[in-house]
């Protein structure tokens, strides 16, 4: 499989106002990660195979920074037209006392 990685820096018209639609914390601009990948489809499962991966890795870094995280798996109704899996990651705040998204 082929696999890249991309940053940038990201902003949003929204912020936070206090209020949280749908447990989502907004900031007006952040620093994005993403890993994409191309796979054959040779046995059927190369792509599940890629995803595991990246999901590896990431928490392997999230556990290297000591970080105290959790992996939700998201549900159907959350994915948007092109995915058929997706993967939240939250991290505890203490300073907000609950998890938010990281990733």
């Amino acid at each position: 499989p082929a696999r890249v990685v991309c940053s940038s820096t990201c902003y949003r018209a929204e912020t936070d106002t206090g209020r949280e639609p749908r447990g989502l914390y907004r900031v007006h601009q952040f620093t994005k990660v993403e890993m994409f990948g191309v796979t054959a489809a040779e046995r059927g499962t190369e792509s599940e195979e890629l995803l595991d991966e990246f999901l590896g890795l990431q928490k392997e870094i999230f556990s290297e920074l000591g970080l105290h995280y959790r992996v939700l798996d998201m549900p159907t109704e959350e994915l948007g037209l092109p995915a058929y899996r997706k993967f939240d990651i939250e991290a505890w705040m203490p300073g907000r006392g609950k998890f938010g998204e990281v990733r």
